[in-house]
């Protein structure tokens, strides 16, 4: 006998659909649980070849627009993990990331990755206020 735990599927045009068989996001215990972000413009073209700036900029974008869809926003993340493939970019990620969430920032880590040809890739735990 599993636990039962009702679940919301978020989903929003804003962002690029899911690159594979899992949703944008799922509101479960009045959190909302964000899938992994990398930087593709909402019609899903990918930005592999863009700046890091762009692609870092473009990925908290999307987070921040299916945040919205869950009524919350990237300011009232509670957690956030950032995969970089390069951790040296992580002075010009925190420039960029500190213009969404504001004066208190999320807990976060940040985790070296081989991603398949991006630069960054981002989760994050926000709370869920759908209807």
């Amino acid at each position: 006998m599993g636990l039962h735990t009702d679940r919301r599927i978020i989903t929003t045009a804003d962002a690029p659909p899911p690159a594979g068989t899992y949703s944008q996001a799922v509101c479960a215990g009045g959190l909302v649980h964000v899938a992994g972000q990398t930087p593709r413009l909402p019609d899903g073209t990918r930005l592999n070849d863009a700046p890091f700036e762009t692609q870092a900029r473009q990925t908290l974008t999307n987070l921040e627009a299916i945040a919205q869809a869950a009524g919350s926003s990237l300011a009232e993340a509670a957690f956030c993990t950032v995969y970089l493939t390069d951790v040296e970019q992580r002075g010009t990620f925190d420039s960029i990331w500190a213009e969404f969430v504001g004066a208190v920032p999320p807990s976060r880590a940040i985790v070296q990755s081989n991603l398949p040809g991006f630069s960054v890739e981002i989760t994050a735990v926000l709370p869920c206020r759908c209807a």
